[in-house]
């Protein structure tokens, strides 16, 4: 506790609102979501013509031969996720249809686990202001690392590192960077609307919070 007081500053206990930072973490969550998915559009991050055939051998126990996909663009990590750690025999199987498309648990997982980072991020940054740092740069950064350059290759979502194309390396860390820095931006401006207080580590009776409570922007309580 004294290093993390030391190095990462602490919070007034008093100002912290978790429950609202864990509501704000899930609309932040679903909306950067978009953000991220949509970052994908210009900078895809993998090729139909990049194979991996390691990530392709359970592939061989629940299709038949013609109906194997070996591509890196169809082996992505919340496909080989739901595969071999949830045990679903198709995660492209659909959850429903809308305009005519497929949304399957490739895409329930992707926004899942944006609200599942969005919300921890939002509950650790009430404590911990220091991971706010470069509007949520910094976390992003963070999370690109320990994501995608020690989590997924691990758990034997994605090939080596070192197998990487220099595309998916640019499509990941700018999409992280992107993600995160929305989701800081939503987090900042609802929890300043719904509680009319900066963030707790922003002292109350500072000159520019007095302006804000004269202008009628802050509560004074």
């Amino acid at each position: 506790m004294k290093f993390i007081e030391r190095y990462f500053p602490t919070t007034d206990p008093q100002r912290r609102r978790y429950g609202l930072a864990s509501l704000i973490g899930l609309v932040a969550g679903i909306v950067s979501s978009f953000v991220k998915w949509g970052a994908e559009f210009p900078l895809p991050p993998r090729s139909p013509a990049d194979m991996w055939m390691e990530g392709c051998v359970n592939e061989t126990l629940i299709r038949a031969a013609e109906n194997i996909d070996c591509s890196r663009n169809f082996l992505n990590p919340p496909y080989v996720f739901l595969r071999d750690w949830i045990g679903l025999s198709d995660p492209n199987a659909p959850i429903y249809t809308f305009a005519g498309h497929v949304f399957n648990y490739v895409g329930f997982t992707h926004i899942f686990l944006s609200i599942f980072i969005a919300v921890s991020y939002c509950v650790v940054v009430e404590a911990i202001p220091f991971f706010k740092l470069w509007q949520g740069l910094l976390a992003g950064a963070l999370a690109q690392i320990g994501i995608h350059m020690i989590s997924l290759p691990l758990m034997g979502l994605t090939p080596p590192l070192s197998e990487l194309p220099t595309y998916e390396w640019i499509s990941e860390i700018i999409g992280h960077l992107i993600w995160f820095w929305s989701i800081e931006i939503i987090r900042r401006d609802l929890r300043n609307r719904w509680t009319r207080e900066p963030d707790p580590e922003i002292p109350l009776k500072n000159r520019f919070t007095r302006e804000a409570i004269d202008e009628g922007l802050l509560s004074s309580s």
